[in-house]
């Protein structure tokens, strides 16, 4: 008796369906997982980069600070016009202020610096081809941090007075907080700094 040869009839319809549906709820289920994981990545470097830039920000401030009032070969200490102190401080009497500005001379060049707080944004005026003085000195800078991904939300700095008979120096409380435009991630740092230059 001659056996009857099997006949390979492939996949039902049935089969195919199932195979399908089975294959996009694992690919459905591998792109949710790829996509929570970039979402957690880039909120992650959101938060980082807030806290980078802010330090960052911040040290700046403190390295550029100690500089104040430095006049290489003078026998005072370089002052800014309309100022009293070495680094001049905008509302001195309230206690806190959202403009600092002060100035050295290397030898070659008077340099004039200022921070202030304007429309959300820690800026910065730095120049040694011109000549500013207190009054004027909270103005024409640009943003230290990047403005379209941050918001400063407080720049303050108080000062406590230091003195040693005839001459006197400042103690510097800058107190830096940022945050996202939507208020999703937010940084608040403070750095204390001693005026190196007495006045």
């Amino acid at each position: 008796m001659a056996s009857v040869p099997k006949v390979n009839r492939g996949f039902s319809l049935v089969d195919l369906l199932v195979a399908t549906t089975i294959s996009l709820m694992v690919l459905a289920a591998v792109t949710s997982v790829i996509i929570s994981g970039f979402s957690s990545s880039s909120q992650r470097s959101l938060q980082l980069m807030l806290a980078q830039d802010t330090n960052d920000a911040l040290r700046m401030i403190k390295d550029d600070i100690l500089r104040a009032g430095f006049a290489s070969g003078a026998s005072s200490t370089f002052v800014l016009s309309g100022a009293t102190k070495t680094v001049y401080l905008d509302a001195p009497t309230s206690g806190t202020s959202t403009c600092i500005a002060y100035g050295y001379n290397d030898g070659s060049n008077e340099h004039y610096r200022s921070y202030y707080l304007k429309d959300n944004k820690l800026n910065v005026f730095m120049t040694k081809s011109s000549v500013i003085s207190a009054s004027e000195a909270c103005n024409n800078g640009h943003s230290v941090l990047d403005y379209n991904q941050m918001k400063v939300t407080k720049f303050e700095v108080s000062e406590r007075l230091l003195n040693a008979g005839t001459a006197s120096s400042q103690f510097l409380t800058i107190q830096l907080d940022v945050s996202t435009h939507g208020d999703e991630y937010s940084v608040s740092k403070n750095i204390k700094v001693k005026t190196r230059n007495w006045y």
